[in-house]
């Protein structure tokens, strides 16, 4: 059988009526990725068909999941990514415990931050749930937290340390020479924003004290990044690329935030053209950023540059290894490079870490079935 890989509109075997259940699992719009993959057809022999059709349910999935926020219609589940901050030094706070409970406060999940302070919930139902953290020498916080598709880019939390007071902290060493030469007033409006926009949920009142911030400090790139951030959370993308433009233009393309989320924004208008560079960019100023990496893994994958592509996912999984998506991108990788017992063995660990969301449960069933196509075609 031969199958064409049309548009990020869908993937489409060549022989449809027989999988309807493929068609019809992915249903329309359900990718929305940066770039259109080219067309391609690609002839088998009969063996080796018939082994590739019983993939196309799990090759369907994963190029579905590796595009990145989804529009699905029905059963939607969202995830919630975040990392934690002392509010005293902004420094990231590692090994805290963060419980995700429901609206009445009952318990539901547990993560710990890793050595660089993130948190993931993945595979939730869109709605309100309570955040409570604590960790050693901060004060516990209790937050409400509206879960929904854009809570996958992540949020921030920030704890107050217990005992001193925040003068008595040791200076912020992760502060911008540039930042601290801000204005107090503007840094002020500055704070004040982060917490309505990330612990607060309230991105209007945040964009409003950005705008303050940036009255008193033009130059203040940190807070156009931070306004482009509102900005998306409002769904307002053009106005986004407006701030983060200038974020990236006042800094020299110095700004590892700024340059990422604008190369994230426009490579997913599928502008490669100037994303990619800013790209590269962003990876030369932050080389542990997992999400680069994820992003040029996705990119080369695109343009079919496998090697290129794996090389990039490895990486993030290196830095990310309970980042769900990592392994999405990877097994779509190696089912490209039809190496399905590798494909096989991300897909697992991608249950792993998102077993109960609709997704994790489709999952597991093409897992099984990959499996037992699998013990057919090499007995």
């Amino acid at each position: 059988m031969g199958f064409t890989l049309r548009s990020p509109s869908g993937f489409i075997p060549s022989d449809a009526g027989k999988s309807s259940r493929v068609v019809s699992f992915l249903g329309p719009n359900r990718f929305n990725d940066h770039l259109t993959p080219r067309q391609c057809r690609i002839r088998h022999s009969r063996s080796e068909g018939t082994v590739l059709r019983a993939f196309l349910p799990l090759f369907a999935f994963l190029l579905a999941l590796a595009a990145g926020p989804a529009r699905i219609a029905a059963t939607p589940s969202a995830h919630l990514n975040g990392v934690v901050y002392s509010e005293a030094t902004n420094q990231r706070v590692p090994r805290a415990s963060v419980w995700l409970c429901d609206d009445g406060g009952n318990r539901l999940l547990e993560a710990v931050t890793s050595e660089n302070g993130e948190f993931s919930f993945p595979g939730l139902h869109a709605g309100a749930y309570i955040l409570k953290i604590t960790a050693p020498g901060f004060v516990p916080l209790e937050m409400n937290v509206d879960v929904n598709f854009g809570t996958e880019h992540g949020i921030s939390v920030f704890l107050k340390s217990a005992g001193k007071s925040p003068k008595d902290q040791p200076a912020d060493q992760s502060i911008s020479a540039h930042e601290l030469a801000i204005p107090a007033a503007a840094r002020k409006l500055m704070d004040s924003g982060k917490k309505k926009l990330y612990a607060g949920n309230n991105a209007e009142a945040a964009l409003h004290e950005f705008e303050g911030a940036v009255a008193k400090a033009p130059d203040y790139y940190e807070a156009y990044y931070q306004m482009g951030m509102a900005c998306l959370s409002l769904q307002k993308p053009a106005d986004a690329e407006k701030y983060l433009r200038s974020s990236v233009s006042l800094s020299n393309q110095t700004y590892p935030e700024a340059v990422l989320a604008l190369a994230i924004l426009l490579l997913g208008r599928h502008d490669s053209a100037d994303g990619e560079p800013l790209l590269h960019r962003s990876l030369e100023l932050n080389p542990n950023s997992w999400v680069g990496y994820y992003e040029l893994g996705k990119l080369e994958l695109y343009r079919m540059h496998l090697q290129p592509a794996l090389d990039a996912a490895k990486t993030a999984e290196s830095l990310a290894p309970q980042q769900p998506k990592v392994y999405r991108l990877l097994s779509l990788i190696h089912l490209r490079q039809k190496n399905y017992q590798a494909a096989v063995a991300d897909l697992d660990a991608y249950i792993r870490l998102d077993p109960d969301s609709p997704e994790g449960q489709t999952a597991k069933q093409i897992r099984s079935d990959t499996q037992r196509q699998l013990e057919t075609s090499h007995p």
